[in-house]
């Protein structure tokens, strides 16, 4: 009897582990957002620029409308406007096919999967799917935020009641388009310290 018991005991007692194995028990290394951001911003075919003060964006905007040939943006805020004749480069404010690129604000920039938010309030009111497939955004760096849900508590603390309509992403490692377009075709994002 005491050898039936010792067999069954056997049986449900686990294998005994080798002490000579090390088990990792560290947690892996979390980026940083902005380096998460930008890892899958790129992963993605974004084309991310740093930059440190106001003539860098002016540089590097003058270097993407000759690189891609823009002939004409829709941009609607006034300070961007500003910029492109900076630059010496034609915009108007409102959707036409003449128009090669948007150069446009965003909400907030989502690092666990490199993706820009927009809102109405960023696209002049209209819908992605009016505006070109390029986009140009400026943002500054304290907008990147860990995730959608951090985006939107943000969104509805600043905007209050006031909450903006057609919220959206664009870019990103697992974008998944529900505005009716397929994929944009460029993003370069000009993020200001």
């Amino acid at each position: 009897m005491t050898n039936l018991w010792s067999k069954i005991k056997e049986l449900f007692q686990p294998e005994q582990e080798d002490d000579d194995e090390d088990i990792d028990l560290s947690y892996p290394v979390e980026l940083p957002l902005d380096e998460k951001f930008a890892k899958f911003f790129s992963e993605a075919g974004g084309h991310f620029l740093y930059c440190e003060n106001k003539q860098e964006v002016l540089y590097y905007l003058k270097q993407i409308i000759e690189q891609e040939h823009i002939s004409r943006f829709i941009c609607f805020d006034d300070s961007l406007q500003k910029m492109l004749t900076m630059v010496g480069a034609n915009y108007i404010n409102y959707p036409s096919a003449t128009a090669d690129f948007n150069f446009i604000h965003c909400e907030s920039l989502i690092s666990y999967n490199g993706s820009i938010m927009l809102s109405s309030d960023k696209t002049g009111g209209r819908k992605i799917s009016e505006l070109p497939d390029n986009f140009i955004v400026y943002a500054h760096h304290s907008q990147i935020v860990d995730n959608l849900s951090e985006a939107m508590q943000i969104l509805n603390r600043t905007k209050m009641n006031n909450l903006p309509s057609g919220i959206t992403s664009i870019g990103g490692v697992d974008a998944n388009p529900m505005n009716g377009k397929i994929s944009t075709k460029n993003i370069y994002l000009l993020i200001v310290e």
